[in-house]
């Protein structure tokens, strides 16, 4: 009965279709093109995804190489980490050397106070106060005593440079730190009592306080702005731990980065240059509270003029902006400069600048200038478009062949004057 019913299903599909041979043809000719509109679209979506990923990596890769190196900075720490010390609750905190802000500045003076014995005071210091050399997870720093100035012995620093240093806190929370501070002093002198010109930046170490979640900044004597003023940062999380600093100083410009995250910018902090000297210095903590203030990992290297202070004081020119051979179309390699001019633009509303295109005598005078002109207008755009600057503030023009700044019958000279130019309004 079953195979009957079953029969009788089939009789009744294949009397319905006239031609059985051309409907199964035919189902199989749609499964066919199914398949193959299926694999298109697989394709299809793999390269839309292999392709978002390398523009991803494009743009993220500076950030993606620092976030590596702190990876393998903290597993090449966790396996150096033998010694152990009175500090044991520092236990795993990273140590960083070095930051991934400025990784070709030239190295004018770096403290790992590794000639200096456990104890002692370091050679290359100076103080009004005291202090020793301390262990930390196999790391030496120097421990501050409270009420205390310290100046490194690096000579006089020059117009732009950085400052990085660690600085490791413990036992911060409540008795007896009322009133203390831990902050950098700026001048032009090399002193360890208050300068007659300077600047200073500073902020309690009162965890159990919210007055540590603020910055102190101040600034005093002859042409300087009489700076004053508070500014909130959340350190009350960062104490009793290891935190990151990194001071920028551009001649008048004073940029402060804790943990990689901009805390003070200030474009005329240090007015005639009242930054050559600097000094740490440490208030109100008591050793027998076994609060416990440290310093590690101090690198000054000398950095070039910031690309704000370029634009200002009347324009420079890049070679770093680079383009298809006889093409408008940017090179991948020029997003870091076009990104850091771009933050200078987002940074400072009031920045208005001229964009100009520069070429080589290499062919045609006249395309030439077209070139440069279509070069310049690109630039333009990308700030528009990818780092949303008002185009009332920008402009462009090409020059074309016609301003070399070297000679164009070598290799290295076409090479400098393929530029583009950057000039304030």
């Amino acid at each position: 009965m079953k195979n009957f019913k079953i029969l009788l299903v089939l009789t009744l599909v294949l009397n319905a279709i006239p031609n059985h041979a051309q409907f199964i043809e035919k189902l199989g000719k749609k499964a066919k093109a199914s398949a193959e509109r299926t694999l298109e679209r697989k394709v299809e979506e793999k390269t839309e995804q292999q392709t978002e990923k390398a523009v991803d990596s494009i743009f993220d890769a500076p950030k993606k190489v620092k976030n590596q190196r702190k990876k393998n900075k903290k597993e090449k720490e966790s396996e150096a980490e033998t010694v152990s010390s009175s500090q044991e609750s520092t236990e795993g905190m990273p140590i960083q050397t070095a930051s991934a802000f400025f990784p070709n500045g030239q190295t004018l003076f770096t403290e790992d106070f590794s000639a200096d014995a456990l104890g002692d005071f370091p050679a290359n210091w100076e103080t009004n106060s005291g202090g020793e050399i301390i262990r930390i997870n196999g790391t030496k720093a120097l421990q501050l005593n409270p009420n205390g100035n310290y100046v490194a012995k690096h000579g006089k620093l020059p117009e732009n440079y950085a400052l990085e240093f660690d600085l490791i806190t413990e036992n911060l929370d409540y008795k007896g730190l009322a009133g203390s501070n831990f902050g950098l002093v700026f001048s032009g002198e090399s002193t360890l009592n208050k300068p007659k010109n300077g600047g200073k930046f500073g902020f309690s170490l009162w965890k159990g306080s919210n007055v540590c979640n603020q910055i102190n900044v101040q600034n005093w004597g002859k042409n300087n702005g009489k700076i004053d003023n508070t500014i909130p940062f959340n350190l009350q999380e960062k104490l009793n731990g290891k935190i990151h600093f990194t001071i920028v100083v551009n001649k008048n410009r004073l940029r402060v980065f804790i943990d990689d995250e901009k805390a003070i910018d200030l474009p005329s902090f240090l007015s005639n240059s009242f930054g050559n000297y600097i000094q740490f210095y440490l208030k109100g903590t008591d050793p027998k509270q076994n609060h416990l203030v440290a310093l590690s990992n101090i690198v000054i290297t000398e950095e070039g003029e910031d690309i704000r202070s370029k634009i200002v004081k009347g324009g420079f020119s890049t070679n770093q902006i680079l383009f298809d051979s006889g093409s408008d179309q940017l090179k991948t390699a020029s997003f870091e400069m076009l990104q850091k001019i771009g933050k200078v633009l987002q940074d400072d509303a009031s920045l208005r600048i001229m964009i100009i295109g520069h070429t080589d005598s290499d062919g045609d005078e006249v395309k030439n200038m077209t070139l440069s002109k279509a070069r310049a207008f690109a630039v333009m755009n990308y700030f528009i478009d990818e780092m949303g600057i008002d185009k009332k503030r920008l402009q462009s023009q090409g020059r074309g062949e016609n301003e070399p700044i070297a000679s164009n019958a070598t290799a290295d000279g076409k090479a400098q004057n393929r530029r583009v130019e950057f000039k304030p309004l």
